[in-house]
């Protein structure tokens, strides 16, 4: 028993190896496209939000505006009213 064990054993090995060669410039070249890729689309997704908080903020800057505006509006006539 012992005898089969020890030759199987090898055979077994060899099995698990792999039949072709490892690429490693393949492999390394396949890395570095999935990187750039995902590079690219963290700066897009960046973007994105960079200019959604700003258009949020010209939203906010011309509601401000349109306030101080009216408030200088009813100023002004309160003066013109009171003379």
């Amino acid at each position: 028993m012992r005898a089969i064990f020890d030759l199987a054993l090898p055979l077994l090995l060899l099995a698990a190896c792999e039949t072709e060669p490892e690429n490693i410039q393949a492999k390394a070249e396949e890395t570095m496209d999935r990187l750039e890729n995902r590079a690219a689309e963290i700066s897009a997704e960046a973007g994105n939000a960079t200019g959604e908080a700003v258009q949020a903020l010209d939203n906010q800057s011309a509601i401000l505006a349109n306030q101080v505006q009216a408030l200088g509006n009813e100023s002004n006539q309160a003066t013109a009213n009171a003379q």
